[in-house]
């Protein structure tokens, strides 16, 4: 029997175009995990020169398919060019600050404890202890960004960066986008010696492969970027396996945006124009989107809706990502609209492809947690004010469910005040990066980077942006009295690899 097939679309349009790809059967998933489980032993034993120079050349390779890649996914994505440009040159940064760590051997956090007979409160042995590679990793492309968050996005990367091999599920958003990756990374890596099967592409539409991947007992780890409902199957079909494994799950966020009347004084015009220019950026598909903005009663906070309604109503977004995101974006505008506690404003219509309508929602503080759907995140060029005394705003963080990141907006003078310090501190607890006089949507590459927040934004603690990321698929092992031959490069007595060593302390 053939197997079925499918196309990549143009958002713009909606209709198909480019190569037919084959879906992928069962069989098919079990067999590319097979191959990458017998190359994981010889992968995971690279030196850190070879594994970094494999994702340097993998970041080559890309910048060769820079031109291809570029005009193949502004028609799968109906991106800019420009966002795209700035997108693969992010993609080829972050390969190259991982081949900079691993040359480092920074992570294998080596750490050498020497016998002591005298160690209190009993004689110490020889005890050493390094990160080695977790294995076999699954992995799925994200929608919204086609090259960092994709098939070789910071998932895979650090992946490849940590010495596991990777099966990563291509996005069917921009299947031809992900092939052309694909290929790219695996001439990258056959540059350097390393065969292909350390990086399987599987390909398809059939819902159920994410859970062959994912209780595939040869997968030890899961990365993933994309909605709150996949995430929790993810986390669900894990649990349920006969060996549970890790789930590292950035899962979205609302992303609250705080403004204390003060800072608002003088700027509430300005600071309008920049929140609707994150909200809609991208056309609202980030996972950092400022879906909420919280703002003060009174004059300051009118002049801000104010400035919302003239400005969004100048505003048109290009089409979503896909036919499933319009749908979903438009039903959920069109059932909130229907609520006569919310004041509507909408932007112009794109109405061709996958096009929808800017739209933000303004509520009281009194109603804004009467409606769940109010306070979901909807990708999309949408976000919601909700209204509240200042006093309040500690209330309103407090019936806040964990998040990507938090904002506040407040001026120099406010340094010192109590409730800014209390509010700050609510939203630490919250978020796993706060930010001040700023909008959360960019995201740097840089190792004091944490993209990930408490639950329901991602379903650990760990960051899948910068270069913590590569934790997620380390695990450590300590040696106790071995022989200096038998043990892992990274501990033996001479330092083979020449790395910085933490010894007796």
């Amino acid at each position: 029997m053939t197997a079925p097939t499918f196309q990549g679309i143009d958002p713009t349009t909606g209709e198909e175009f480019g190569d037919q790809f084959s879906e992928m059967s069962a069989s098919d998933v079990s067999g590319l995990v097979s191959k990458a489980v017998a190359a994981k032993s010889a992968f995971a034993n690279t030196t850190p020169k070879v594994r970094a120079a494999a994702l340097r050349a993998i970041g080559a390779a890309i910048e060769e398919s820079r031109e291809k890649l570029i005009e193949v996914t502004m028609r799968e994505t109906a991106l800019p060019n420009a966002r795209l440009s700035g997108e693969l040159s992010r993609t080829v940064f972050q390969l190259e600050q991982f081949a900079k760590l691993v040359e480092s051997g920074a992570h294998y956090q080596a750490i050498i404890d020497r016998p002591d007979p005298n160690w209190v409160p009993a004689p110490r042995p020889d005890i050493r202890r390094a990160n080695q590679a977790l294995g076999v990793v699954g992995i799925f492309a994200a929608s919204n960004f086609p090259f960092a968050f994709s098939v070789i996005g910071g998932d895979s990367a650090s992946a490849l960066a940590a010495g596991c091999p990777v099966v990563v599920k291509a996005h069917p958003s921009h299947p031809n986008t992900c092939r052309i990756m694909h290929k790219a990374v695996v001439a990258g890596l056959a540059k350097v010696g390393i065969s292909a099967d350390v990086f399987a592409l599987v390909e398809g539409v059939n819902p159920e492969i994410t859970h062959w991947i994912a209780s595939h007992p040869d997968i030890t780890a899961i990365g993933f970027t994309g909605s709150g409902k996949v995430g929790k199957i993810l986390m669900d079909i894990s649990s349920k396996r006969e060996v549970p494994i890790p789930v590292f799950a950035e899962m979205g966020s609302l992303n609250p945006v705080f403004f204390t009347p003060k800072a608002l004084a003088g700027k509430a015009g300005d600071l309008a124009k920049a929140a609707i220019d994150s909200a809609t950026l991208g056309s609202g598909q980030f996972c950092t989107k400022p879906g909420i903005l919280i703002l003060p009663t009174g004059s300051e906070g009118d002049a801000f809706v104010t400035e919302i309604e003239s400005y969004l109503a100048m505003i048109a977004v290009a089409p979503l990502l896909n036919k499933g995101i319009s749908e979903r974006f438009s039903s959920a505008v069109t059932e909130l609209s229907k609520n006569s506690t919310l004041k509507i404003f909408a932007g112009k219509a794109t109405d061709n492809g996958f096009g929808v309508r800017p739209t933000v929602f303004v509520v009281d503080w009194a109603d804004a947690f009467k409606n769940s759907e109010l306070l979901e995140e909807h990708f999309g060029p949408t976000t919601v004010i909700i209204r509240a005394d200042f006093a309040k705003f500690l209330d309103v963080a407090g019936k806040l469910e964990g998040q990507l990141t938090a904002s506040l907006h407040v001026t120099e003078g406010e340094g010192q005040s109590q409730d800014v310090s209390n509010l700050i501190d609510a939203l630490s607890q919250l978020a796993g990066r706060v930010i001040m006089n700023g909008f959360p949507t960019a995201v740097a590459v840089t190792a004091a980077m944490q993209h990930g927040g408490q639950f329901p934004a991602s379903s650990t603690h760990t960051t899948s942006v910068g270069l913590d990321a590569i934790y997620r698929f380390l695990r450590p092992v300590a040696y106790q009295n071995f022989i200096d031959a038998l043990l892992p490069p990274a501990l033996q007595e001479s330092n083979p690899l020449e790395i910085n060593r933490v010894t007796n302390g």
